[in-house]
């Protein structure tokens, strides 16, 4: 019993050495959701301002953004709001770890 008492010390020495894990954060998602009332609108560009990364809205009205957690500007063009139009429109988004920011974007068709 006297011999394992050192080589229990020496295995718990080399069991703390090396870098401490690292706590890695679960991805996030922003989805975007274009339309005017219950009418997904298709082929609207959607830009997540922080990466630079643009897509176009699909049939469903709908684009998706995998993300790390954080607070995120959402840029969509060509969107109709009434008034005078804008290049585009900016929405803010709030992402935690491993949850989902949902952006609601009205496009009024009958303000052309």
């Amino acid at each position: 019993m006297k011999s394992f008492a050192p080589i229990l010390l020496a295995l718990t020495f080399l069991s703390c050495a090396g870098d401490p894990p690292v706590s890695v954060q679960p991805a996030g998602k922003i989805i975007a959701y274009v339309h005017w009332g219950d009418q997904p609108i298709a082929g609207r560009r959607i830009q997540l301002v922080e990466t630079g990364q643009s897509l176009y809205t699909d049939s469903a009205g709908r684009v998706e953004f995998i993300t790390g957690p954080g607070t995120f500007v959402v840029r969509a063009y060509g969107i109709n709001r009434g008034g005078p139009a804008y290049i585009s429109v900016d929405f803010e988004a709030v992402v935690l770890g491993g949850d989902t920011a949902f952006v609601d974007i009205v496009d009024c068709l009958p303000c052309l």
